[in-house]
């Protein structure tokens, strides 16, 4: 099954894009949601439209639809552009791998469940709201912050944007990310590509619908 084989060669890969060198790390963000905050998606995500692809097993003649729903999200604003430009390969990258991946499973599913009891529906955690702004004060602190370090020959790491994305109950999507995101960042520079999110995943088996 693929998700069986996705944890199997993801499990020791990282959750998160590369880590940032520095002498000296920020304190991840703790601000609470803004009261009444609504969730939206930030500049730094890229919604391309759905990606779909066909497995057809050769032998039974089955046929099994997918569409995927797959959101990229940059490492910033300026990263944004960078990312567009490639789209076209970085989803034929994505393409590649989830047929390869799909093959198996559906074969394990068609061998293994009965018609109608074979499609596979996922949906990701919502979004969480942004968290409110920080206060003059705060902004003022953090500044002082970098020019102390830069006096002591010290980099403070800005902090990476908003994310809305909660981390992925699902351990085997969790895993199909990390694989695309690995895919994604081949074509792309160092420190681009944040996160790929798989925001929904459906299938449809043509054969099974007209048996019922």
């Amino acid at each position: 099954m693929f998700l069986t084989m996705l944890l199997a060669i993801l499990v020791v890969a990282p959750l998160s894009g590369p880590a940032h060198a520095s002498s000296k790390k920020t304190e991840p963000a703790t601000e609470e949601p803004a009261k009444n905050a609504k969730p939206e998606i930030p500049e730094t995500v890229i919604v391309p439209d759905p990606v779909s692809l066909t497995i057809v097993l050769p032998k039974s003649g089955a046929i099994r639809q997918i569409v995927l729903n797959i959101w990229l999200e940059a490492q910033s604003k300026q990263a944004v552009p960078v990312i567009e430009h490639n789209l076209p390969k970085i989803i034929n990258g994505f393409l590649v791998d989830l047929q390869r991946l799909m093959y198996r499973d559906t074969q394990q599913r068609f061998e293994t469940r009965e018609p109608g009891k074979r499609s596979f529906k996922y949906a990701a955690p919502g979004l969480l709201p942004p968290p409110p702004p920080k206060t003059e004060e705060e902004l003022a602190a953090e500044a002082e912050a970098v020019e102390a370090a830069k006096e002591k020959g010290e980099e403070i790491v800005p902090e990476l944007p908003f994310s809305p994305f909660a981390p992925v109950p699902n351990r085997y999507f969790a895993a199909l990310q990390n694989k695309l995101l690995q895919t994604g960042q081949t074509f792309l520079p160092p420190d681009t590509l944040r996160s790929v999110q798989v925001r929904m995943f459906y299938d449809f088996w043509p054969g099974d619908a007209k048996s019922r």
